[in-house]
């Protein structure tokens, strides 16, 4: 199923889920923690096991095809902090997608999205994979922390040079007159 609209408002159809073979992975190595691209290979609604709640199941594949990543984004829960942060990132999914919004999960399958990735050793089981966050691919984003201070040194740069222009031309042609 992978109609998110129903579950959060609007009223649509339910989509059929994908027949994916989610453990077919060609290659369970762990991938270095940080940015990657891939895209969405499928995405369905799944419930939760409690039966109370529902969440959006993601298979992430890298671009080369060798490794699979499962993410789990809430969209119904008992807990309302696990439903905002799946909104959020859902929100965040749609920005990087450039869509407005997303009313369906086919909207996600087979588009291209990079994710960062991080190492997890939890609940028993060995190091795996997880995605703690989305964004457009590489050509949109900075490849490092430092290219990314630059460039917000940058911005605040011109908004420093656009405010000193913007009070220069308030003051009048000398600077220091004040018109009576």
């Amino acid at each position: 199923m992978g109609n998110i609209s129903s579950l959060i408002g609007n009223n649509q159809q339910y989509i059929q889920p994908g027949g994916v073979d989610y453990n077919a992975a060609t290659n369970k190595n762990l991938l270095p923690a940080g940015w990657m691209d891939g895209y969405i290979e499928s995405a369905e609604i799944r419930d939760t096991k409690s039966g109370t709640g529902q969440y959006i199941y993601i298979v992430w594949r890298t671009l080369d095809g060798q490794h699979l990543v499962h993410d789990h984004i809430n969209i119904k829960n008992t807990n309302p902090v696990a439903v905002d942060i799946g909104l959020r990132t859902l929100g965040t999914i749609a920005r990087a997608l450039g869509l407005e919004s997303i009313d369906d999960t086919e909207q996600l399958n087979g588009r291209e999205i990079a994710a960062r990735l991080a190492i997890e050793e939890s609940g028993g089981w060995p190091a795996h994979n997880v995605i703690k966050a989305y964004a457009k691919n590489s050509t949109a984003r900075p490849k490092r922390a430092s290219d990314l201070d630059k460039i917000r040194h940058q911005i605040r740069g011109n908004e420093n040079r656009n405010q000193q222009a913007n009070f220069r031309s308030a003051e009048g042609p000398t600077g220091d007159e004040i018109p009576f």
